[in-house]
């Protein structure tokens, strides 16, 4: 319906209208999208008019919600290219906010292909893979979003309940510094994010959230055990509780035992 209105089908719709028995705000609402005159290549215009849509009931709204987002990704596609941003947010999180996770997820995937080290972009799509049952995929993509952009995001936006509750393992831990650095290796302490090498972390990273993680990526592909030693000293001095937490958790070796008579 709204879809018809935008494109200028209103006739078309008023025909069925008297089938809807649609209410007065529903009436104003699609009236008001039938008035609108949106540029095909200027996706602002787009966001203004989702920001300032009225009033209406849930089922037209969701209606109006959805054929504004997908104009708005068309005309920043055709500005833009695919995968641009668009108000600070790639264009494929409006997509989600519009309850399109799937076509949400192929505009963000395409986000991250131009911008690797978007954070809100892998963000997005781990709550468009999660909205889509897609839990494992999610989690590699909200490890990522920690990992290469932290604080471009509050831990509150994240779809994922078990990762959101990660947060509260810090203290106990003894973690300095934001906790949103530290969720990445808390994930992989506790089995609920996958560890992984691929993240495009910058090259100052995030202090001793990023310097753990990297040894214990280091420690996953050392190949004698003088480099598993010398990682698993770093992680001690660096980290000491998480350092045992780990241990515990049976994620790297304990310590050698020494032998001898006395």
């Amino acid at each position: 319906m709204a879809s018809l209105l935008l494109s200028g089908r209103g006739a078309r719709v008023e025909r069925t209208l008297p089938s809807l028995a649609l209410e007065p705000r529903d009436r104003a609402a699609l009236e008001w999208l039938s008035s609108r005159r949106l540029s095909r290549e200027a996706p602002e215009a787009w966001l203004e008019a989702l920001h300032q849509r009225p009033e209406a009931s849930p089922e037209v709204d969701a209606a109006v919600h959805r054929a504004l987002a997908r104009g708005l990704v068309r005309a920043s596609e055709l500005r833009d290219g695919k995968g641009a941003f668009v108000g600070g947010e790639p264009a494929g999180y409006y997509l989600l906010q519009a309850g399109l996770p799937e076509e949400a997820a192929v505009s963000l995937f395409e986000t991250l292909a131009r911008t690797p080290a978007s954070g809100r972009a892998a963000l997005h799509l781990g709550n468009a893979l999660w909205a889509m049952n897609r839990p494992l995929e999610a989690r590699d993509g909200y490890r990522r979003a920690l990992r290469v952009a932290p604080f471009e995001m509050s831990l509150d936006e994240i779809a994922d309940p078990e990762v959101r509750d990660l947060a509260r393992h810090a203290g106990a831990l003894m973690l300095s510094g934001d906790v949103r650095a530290w969720i990445p290796a808390i994930g992989y302490l506790l089995d609920v994010l996958p560890l992984s090498a691929l993240d495009p972390v910058p090259g100052a990273g995030y202090g001793e959230a990023t310097r753990v993680y990297d040894l214990l990526i280091a420690h996953s592909g050392a190949r004698s055990h003088g480099e598993r030693l010398a990682i698993r000293r770093d992680l001690q001095a660096l980290a000491p509780v998480f350092y045992a937490a780990l241990v515990e958790a049976r994620k790297i070796e304990p310590p050698a035992v020494p032998s001898g008579t006395a």
